[in-house]
């Protein structure tokens, strides 16, 4: 089959809403063509769209920093998404790898991150597998920085899942649509992600987050209703796939096996709702979450690696 031509390609700002839910669109029917991780899952896409403060989301310009590539019908064919400072996250069609020179010369000029020296540098990833993309990257000037990389890691759901006790003082849970939950959970992944979410980012997330599922976010709770350790899942039903994200334990409440025992309690729930035949997790190559992940059997499949041009 021939590549299609890129005569007719424009490309624009995400504008809104409608242009949101078609990129988490493309971003499923992707995975389908692929029959594998290819671009960002959905709930990746979705919480960088949704997690954010009210006034983001009341702006008619929110997203625009995300930029779309159109064929000639109107359908996205591919995407730049700003992942933080210098760093372009491409989301593209298979049958249109040609444009990620296109994309890349965009995210040169509008994303590249301008460093003390004065010099503009430019974060993109590459699946390990993927030769096509590594090599456009070492042609155009990037290097593999090999210290930044993921383990990407899956487990089929249908998996035996061992029946564990949690520890005592400790009650498993549903998170619940209320503020008092909202609090808690960002109290405890502030602390665990040492970061700054409000409680309004999360809210966000919950209310518009089109795969949000408060069955599938369950908490470790301590008899004083703080949250002790979290596990989310989000599930794309269309390719029959889920994906773990976040998950952690407080440092005060460590060395209990909380996140094992609540992913596994995920797994559980996934394997009764029958829509789920993989789920699928990632690890900063360094981490020591490598070792949960694994104990819950979520074998490493491949890597993404981090390829950075400075010019």
């Amino acid at each position: 089959m021939l590549a299609p031509s890129l005569s007719r390609i424009t490309h624009r700002a995400l504008q809104g809403k409608d242009d949101a839910l078609r990129l988490r669109q493309f971003l499923i029917d992707t995975y389908a063509q692929m029959g594998c991780e290819f671009n960002w899952e959905t709930r990746r896409w979705e919480g960088s769209y949704w997690c954010v403060a009210d006034a983001d989301l009341a702006d008619p310009t929110w997203g625009a920093h995300t930029h779309l590539w159109e064929n000639a019908a109107g359908e996205i064919v591919g995407a730049a998404v700003p992942d933080g400072p210098g760093d372009v996250a491409l989301q593209i069609h298979p049958d249109y790898r040609a444009l990620e020179d296109a994309m890349l010369d965009w995210s040169e000029a509008h994303i590249a991150q301008v460093k003390d020296d004065g010099q503009r540098e430019l974060i993109a990833w590459a699946f390990e597998w993927d030769t096509e993309r590594q090599e456009r990257l070492a042609r155009r000037g990037h290097v593999r920085k090999p210290e930044w990389f993921w383990h990407n890691r899956r487990r089929s759901v249908s998996d035996p899942v061992p029946a564990l006790t949690v520890a005592e003082g400790y009650t498993i849970r549903s998170v619940q649509p209320t503020d008092a939950d909202v609090e808690r959970w960002v109290t405890c992944t502030n602390t665990v992600f040492h970061q700054s979410y409000l409680p309004e980012y999360h809210r966000n997330f919950q209310l518009y987050s089109p795969s949000h599922n408060y069955d599938l976010h369950v908490v470790a709770e301590t008899p004083d209703g703080s949250f002790a350790a979290f596990a989310g899942l989000t599930v794309d039903a269309a390719n029959r796939t889920a994906v773990f994200e976040p998950v952690g334990t407080h440092p005060d409440h460590h060395r209990k096996g909380l996140a094992r025992a609540l992913m596994f309690e995920g797994i559980r729930r996934l394997q009764a709702l029958g829509t789920v035949d993989v789920v699928y997790v990632a690890n900063w190559g360094t981490a020591d979450a490598a070792k949960l992940y694994a104990a819950v059997g979520l074998e490493q499949y491949t890597t993404t690696m981090a390829w950075v041009k400075r010019f």
